[in-house]
């Protein structure tokens, strides 16, 4: 099967982060098995679930199906300076463009405020995402502060609208 020309290929670790960006860009529904997967003709999301091992599975589907020119992994995350507040977006991966740049730390599993974090940014997904998307591919990670690494967890509609408010400046990297 030839794969399918895209323009860019979005991840999210949870359908509640890639909500607002399925209505953002008008995309449909083309997969529920094994991952959720929504297109239209330039833009591709796959939906892994949280973790490492969902993300390289989820990951390799979507590059066996897509040839994309762009990569982006959006999400939440957790974030080791109090000072900053939570709906902060930042980008993980480049310094020199107009959002922020903070250093991120993948964990296997969450964490809190007690352990030893050297990173401003924590997840589960950003490097296994880095390490998973060909170096041809132009990628990006953006992350939205959902918390101070303590032991709440946002709700699904928290997650919908940290993502919703940061799609207008993020949504650029998108060809």
């Amino acid at each position: 099967m030839q794969k399918l020309k895209i323009k860019t290929l979005i991840h999210t670790a949870l359908v509640a982060e890639a909500k607002p960006i399925i209505r953002f860009f008008a995309l449909t529904c083309k997969s529920r098995i094994p991952f959720n997967i929504y297109a239209n003709d330039d833009i591709a999301l796959i939906v892994s679930g949280i973790g490492e091992e969902k993300t390289k599975k989820a990951l390799s589907l979507a590059l066996s199906l897509f040839n994309p020119c762009v990569a982006i992994n959006v999400g939440i995350a957790g974030c080791s300076d109090k000072n900053i507040k939570i709906g902060s977006l930042f980008c993980a991966t480049h310094k020199d463009i107009f959002i922020p740049y903070a250093s991120l730390t993948s964990y296997k599993s969450g964490v809190s405020s007690g352990e030893n974090v050297d990173s401003c940014l924590v997840d589960e997904e950003g490097e296994v995402f880095l390490s998973s998307i060909p170096a041809n591919v132009e990628r990006y990670i953006f992350k939205v502060v959902s918390d101070h690494l303590d032991i709440s967890i946002p709700t699904k509609a928290q997650v919908n609208s940290l993502i919703q408010k940061t799609l207008p400046l993020w949504s650029v990297y998108a060809r």
